[in-house]
């Protein structure tokens, strides 16, 4: 492996990470995270109305329920009435201010039951608005989540080209170079390797001491060197 080729190396690593980085940080990604998040809340509006209509018919259960208790003991009472079973004054009237009462009381749960009802049927209305509303939001979600798959499969093929490149100088490498080259590239990232121009090193963000620059300017041979201020390779 030549030295330079270490700077090929290098770029390809610098690429697998900008392509990297790129499909996490994905735009799709962002707006899937708040269709997302919009889609819950939605289901909690959902749910909670659900729940509240689901209150509200079995209360007009209860009060249907009720109400035919009661016109059922009228319907007895009223047989007693006419059927001759009841004779004396006091006795008819009596069942007669029974009758009445029970049938206001019928009223007074039909009522409930008429009121419970059309509450029920605007809460269904309210349910079958949101759902319509999370029916779109699900559709959104669906063709994000299509982009991001879409976009993956073509940074993948990106990434798969990069790294057989990157398998291509590797298999030359010098395998002390090279492990030493991977060694430092995690600190040191896309100025692993930078490379002398006489006075001080490109793409190093720091700049290298007159005496280290004279150092290295008298080292023997063109072989990588160590810079002995920063700790990354120098090219020569």
């Amino acid at each position: 492996m030549t030295a330079d080729a270490l700077l090929d190396l290098q770029a390809f690593d610098v690429e697998t990470r900008q392509l990297n980085h790129r499909r996490a940080a994905l735009e799709q990604r962002t707006k899937l995270d708040e269709a997302l998040a919009e889609q819950a809340r939605r289901q909690v509006e959902i749910d909670t109305i659900a729940a509240a209509r689901l209150e509200v018919s079995s209360r007009q259960k209860k009060a249907e329920a009720d109400a035919q208790l009661v016109s059922d003991k009228a319907d007895a009472d009223e047989s007693k009435l006419y059927g001759g079973e009841v004779t004396g004054l006091k006795d008819l009237e009596a069942l007669q201010h029974e009758i009445a009462m029970l049938r206001e009381r019928q009223s007074g749960f039909e009522d409930l039951a008429l009121e419970a009802m059309m509450e029920a049927e605007e809460l269904q209305g309210q349910v079958a608005s949101l759902e319509g509303a999370r029916a779109a939001i699900d559709d959104v979600i669906a063709g994000l989540r299509e982009e991001i798959a879409q976009a993956e499969e073509e940074i993948d093929v990106q990434l798969a080209a990069v790294a057989a490149k990157r398998a291509e100088v590797a298999a030359s490498a010098d395998p002390d170079l090279a492990a030493e080259y991977a060694r430092r590239e995690p600190a040191f990232g896309a100025s692993t390797v930078v490379r002398f121009d006489g006075s001080n090193c490109t793409g190093c963000p720091s700049s290298m001491p007159a005496m280290e620059v004279d150092r290295i300017k008298h080292l023997d041979g063109d072989a990588p060197a160590d810079c002995q201020e920063c700790g990354r390779i120098v090219l020569r």
